[in-house]
């Protein structure tokens, strides 16, 4: 038969593993034996050192805490240290700020209040005032008949001058009537007076009048006092 059997070729990462295999072996073998040195001194100083690292990272961080609470400490003190020494000063300015005690006004009493007005009454002058006005008043005088006569006589004379016999004595007593009516009158104006009436607003309050048969000698603004049952200018 010309088929023969061909030996197989092995995988090439096969063959890496089983090579792999063989040096791990070998390797140790040689460290079992001593061939090959064991690196345990070098690994040692270097755990020590992080430990140590270790232990002086943790020695500072108590010393960190303590100097914040010293400082947390020294903040309260200082605080009281300036407190105490404000406190002083707030103790010397303390009275001038206290407000000045203002005496109580004293209160009007009831007799004190009743007398003011009687004060002012006795103070007012009541004799004094100020005229107000100034009138005069005409009166008529009384007839005695005197002046009827004597018209009725001149009137009886005026009316027998016009006319003639019954006219004429008619026109006479025209005139006589006439004459009597108007001497009347005349001696009631002769016989006429005028007063002057003085209006005064007293500083009492009260208005009062006097009458004078003469000019009073005194103008409605002018201050006068009573004097004599008169009034007279107040200087």
């Amino acid at each position: 038969m010309n088929n023969e059997l061909q030996p197989r070729r092995m995988h090439p990462l096969v063959a890496a593993a089983a090579g792999s295999i063989v040096v791990v072996s070998l390797l140790g073998v040689a460290a079992i034996t001593g061939v090959l040195p064991v690196a345990k001194s070098t690994d040692g100083p270097a755990t020590t050192v992080d430990h140590s690292q270790y232990a002086l990272t943790s020695a500072q961080q108590p010393s960190s805490n303590a100097m914040r609470s010293s400082q947390v400490t020294e903040q309260p003190t200082q605080q009281q240290a300036q407190q105490t020494q404000y406190a002083p000063q707030q103790a010397q300015y303390a009275p001038q700020r206290a407000p000045a005690q203002r005496a109580p006004a004293p209160q009007p009493s009831y007799a004190q209040s009743s007398a003011a007005p009687a004060q002012r009454q006795a103070a007012t002058c009541s004799t004094c005032g100020t005229v107000q006005s100034v009138e005069p008043i005409s009166t008529q005088g009384q007839a005695s008949g005197l002046g009827a006569v004597g018209g009725a006589v001149a009137g009886g004379l005026l009316g027998n001058q016009f006319g003639a016999g019954n006219g004429r004595t008619a026109m006479t007593v025209v005139g006589a009537l006439g004459g009597g009516l108007a001497g009347n009158e005349v001696e009631k104006r002769v016989r006429s007076e005028t007063v002057y009436r003085v209006y005064v607003r007293m500083d009492t309050g009260k208005t009062r009048y006097w009458t004078y048969q003469s000019a009073p000698g005194v103008q409605p603004g002018d201050r006068v006092r009573l004097e004599n049952n008169g009034l007279v200018r107040a200087g």
